[in-house]
């Protein structure tokens, strides 16, 4: 049981971070009607025809991805999100196929994987939240809110991660199969 127990929980993760990885985040709200929908690589001012900068890689209106004077840390951390979260949804999708595959054998490096995956996790989701509202210029002014799907899926899959790492590794120290 624990290791479909595991492996499940480590799939949901990875689907739940995909989903993390590819939407918006939040959304920040100026006085005049303007909106831009952050993610964790894009910016879009939204309007009848939208207009997207990729901060990541400088593609796009790129008036929407400068760093906010003297923000360097906040968008330092932005930028460190992604790669965390990415790397997050690869520990899980190889701690679950490492549980799949070598149940019994494999124990420790599942819960290794499981244990990195979460911690990976939890710092992406955690440098976002902290860092989103103040790395970026256009955002300086306008109210920020969290609350789109990805948002909300990068925490579920932090909580979801917790549950396997936590479930492996009590395992393989208490030597159950």
């Amino acid at each position: 049981m624990r290791p479909k127990l595991v492996s499940g929980s480590c799939f949901i993760a990875v689907a739940l971070l995909v989903l993390a990885l590819r939407g918006y985040w939040g959304s920040a709200a100026a006085a005049d009607g303007v909106r831009f929908d952050v993610s964790l690589r894009k910016v879009t001012l939204v309007q009848a025809s939208p207009v997207t900068c990729d901060y990541l890689r400088g593609v796009g209106a790129v008036q929407l991805c400068a760093p906010a004077p003297e923000a360097d840390q906040a968008f330092s951390m932005l930028c460190a999100a992604l790669p965390l979260l990415t790397t997050a949804a690869i520990f899980s999708f190889l701690s679950g196929v490492v549980t799949i595959r070598s149940p019994y054998g494999a124990k420790g490096t599942a819960a290794a994987l499981a244990g990195a995956s979460f911690a990976a996790a939890f710092a992406g989701t955690a440098f976002a939240k902290i860092s989103m509202p103040f790395a970026l210029y256009v955002l300086a002014e306008p109210t920020f809110q969290f609350g789109g799907y990805a948002y909300k899926s990068a925490w579920a899959a932090v909580a979801v991660l917790l549950f396997a790492a936590g479930l492996s590794t009590t395992s393989m120290m208490l030597r159950h199969t």
